[in-house]
């Protein structure tokens, strides 16, 4: 017998122990007290967890090893009870972009997944350090306008510079706003411009249709560079605006750099605090659409905080 038939050989043999609960043809030594076979199925009453006899969870390990490595069915976990997924591996792994089941080589990750993973990581670098788009703000009609950081690096140390306007954008706000607007919609880039340079044109076009065929009355539309989320307060305090939709770049994750939030605010308020924030988050073309969903939402949240006359917390 060569190599080739000997393998086939195992592989028959393991498939059938994993498919079919059944133990491998040839004869095995008989002991003074044998003890039941129960390697790949479950013990007990049906629809009831049980739990591995002792020594048995080494062996499922290993069946489930050998299993994933034949690309063959997996066996039945003792704890599972008359449970069953309603799909295979690739079925789960299909619906959702984390990293599940990436494997190993060694002790080690596969250089697939480094890479992949390296390469996201540039990636949400990369978004943190971008800029916003000025050709994009201009062909959208934004004003752009910066916070009280210079730079990038002093925004990212210092959040609360990040927090409101530098002096010379406040007069432009004041100067060239639309006073009393009943939504006031402003853009910041967050944490990272990237998602604002891919989502906004998608996002905006179906944002602003949707609040105008409801009659909701539009402010100016100004884009912060260097900016939280909260200096946004101060362009809808400056402009008395009833409503602030504010769309910023999200903090980038490992599986995409692209993610932007819309928080919206009711500030005709006597007592305002961050709890009083509705946010949409994951707007982007893996999660909610731009120019679906995404959009849809963030427009009906808005009207309801006009209806309403209150977000966050105070809405229940």
């Amino acid at each position: 017998m060569n190599e080739k038939e000997l393998a086939d050989l195992i592989r028959e043999l393991v498939v059938r122990e994993i498919a079919e609960g059944t133990p491998p043809p040839h004869p095995e030594p008989r002991t003074t007290n044998p003890e039941p076979r129960t390697l790949l199925r479950p013990s007990g009453n049906e629809g009831q967890a049980t739990s591995p006899a002792p020594g048995q969870g080494e062996e499922l390990a290993l069946a489930k090893r050998v299993a994933l490595w034949l690309g063959a069915p997996l066996p039945p976990m003792p704890w599972a009870g008359s449970w069953r997924p309603s799909g295979d591996r690739s079925f789960y792994l299909g619906r959702t972009p984390a990293r599940l089941g990436v494997g190993h080589a060694g002790a080690r990750y596969r250089t697939e997944t480094i890479l992949s993973f390296l390469a996201d990581h540039s990636a949400a670098r990369d978004a943190v350090q971008s800029n916003l788009d000025p050709e994009m703000l201009k062909s959208l009609g934004f004003l752009h306008v910066e916070s009280a950081a210079e730079s990038k690096a002093l925004f990212l140390a210092r959040p609360d510079l990040g927090r409101r306007l530098c002096d010379d954008s406040a007069s432009v706000v004041t100067q060239k706003g639309m006073r009393s607007p009943q939504v006031q919609i402003a853009v910041g880039d967050g944490l990272s411009s990237t998602a604002i340079n891919v989502n906004l044109p998608l996002l905006l076009p179906v944002l602003e249709a949707e609040l105008k065929r409801s009659g909701a009355r539009l402010g100016t539309r100004f884009a912060i560079s260097n900016c939280r989320v909260a200096c946004g307060d101060h362009v809808a305090k400056l402009l008395d605006a009833e409503v602030l939709c504010m769309l910023v770049g999200e903090r980038p994750g490992l599986k995409t750099a692209e993610s932007m939030g819309a928080y919206v605010t009711y500030f005709k308020v006597k007592d305002f605090n961050e709890s009083k924030r509705s946010v949409i988050s994951n707007i982007h073309k893996g999660g909610l659409p731009p120019d679906g969903e995404g959009a849809l939402q963030v427009a009906r949240l808005c009207l309801r905080a006009l209806k309403l006359k209150k977000t966050g917390v105070d809405v229940t």
